[in-house]
């Protein structure tokens, strides 16, 4: 869901940098990747978090990042719209404009930060046949005609993640932050379209980030966790178990450039329920890895950095599998 290094005065641009990872935190929102934890994925974007995911940026002020994330995948089976979709390719582009703000205040000794994230979202969806399901007599399901209905596509608002409450520390080479995040249904969704830029439902996410940078030998090596706790989706009666997400990142600096690896894993913890959960308890998981590249120009103290990377998943099991270009920038105001 959404951004060279060297010792001494340089070093200040990755942690301005950082906001990066702040933001990306946040990013919660944009959109439905993936269907099966309802529509096969949760509120938080595969992969957002990349560079500097554990620094909070030491410098009061408002910080920008901005992604155009694209997205192919398919999957044999999902639940939407009331039916069991069977062959659906999903294809959509999630531009993320996140905006963090860097307080002058501290909580428990680390620096106080707070984000929002709106989204724009164009999404792209083919299914092959939908087969309506019903509960009978004695709880037992009963199956409908056939419905044909072949695709749909949809440009509109998407879902927005919003963070109240980020803090973060710093230890020498060592940056960590933990962080409280809400994700609301902001976006376009109706029954009767299968093309949602919207889950419909809310969540609340909770994600601890750490990062270890070397200004020295430029290495950096990141990790978050986050994990999501799923409202109902009030229309469908469907509310997705909750997810753990876990985004990884391993970089080394060579002055202006950077280049290394990025890797993600959605896995779902507890199985799906209520009375739109049609095709049972699932639960869904999905990894995800590729190349980075980074560039940063301008002034160390406020820089301007470009990201791009790519994802291949892998193992995926009751959700989409497919691939995810993402080409980002960050900035400070």
């Amino acid at each position: 869901m959404r951004r060279g290094r060297r010792s001494g005065r340089s070093a200040v641009a990755p942690i301005l940098l950082a906001a990066s990872a702040l933001l990306g935190s946040a990013a919660v929102l944009f959109s439905n990747p993936a269907r099966a934890a309802e529509f096969g994925t949760g509120p938080w974007v595969k992969g957002y978090t990349d560079i500097f995911a554990g620094v909070i940026p030491p410098v009061p002020g408002f910080y920008f990042r901005t992604d155009a994330n694209h997205y192919e995948g398919s999957a044999d089976r999902t639940i939407f719209d009331g039916f069991a979709q069977v062959g659906v390719d999903q294809t959509y582009t999630a531009t993320i404009a996140a905006l963090t703000y860097v307080t002058p205040w501290t909580i428990l000794g680390g620096t106080y930060a707070v984000a929002v994230v709106p989204s724009v979202v164009a999404m792209d969806v083919d299914v092959g046949i939908g087969i309506p399901q019903f509960t009978g007599p004695l709880g037992l399901r009963t199956f409908g005609p056939f419905n044909f209905k072949t695709g749909d596509t949809n440009l509109a608002l998407g879902d927005t993640a919003f963070a109240p409450l980020v803090i973060g520390w710093n230890a020498g080479n060592f940056h960590w932050n933990v962080g409280v995040f809400g994700f609301a249904p902001t976006g376009d969704y109706s029954k009767k379209q299968l093309a949602n830029t919207s889950l419909n439902h809310w969540a609340v996410m909770n994600r601890i980030a750490g990062t270890y940078y070397n200004p020295k030998t430029g290495w950096q090596v990141n990790g978050t966790a986050i994990y999501s706790v799923n409202w109902e989706n009030p229309a469908t009666n469907y509310e997705t178990g909750n997810i753990l997400n876990l985004d990884g990142a391993i970089v080394k600096n060579f002055g202006r450039w950077g280049v290394g690896a990025v890797g993600y894993a959605m896995i779902q913890t507890t199985g799906d329920s209520g009375s739109g959960a049609r095709l049972g308890s699932f639960e869904s998981r999905v990894f995800g890895a590729g190349p980075m590249l980074s560039y940063t120009l301008g002034d160390p103290r406020n820089p301007l950095t470009f990201i791009a990377k790519y994802y291949q998943e892998f193992d995926a099991e009751n959700t989409f599998e497919g691939h995810t270009f993402d080409v980002a920038f960050t900035a400070k105001f």
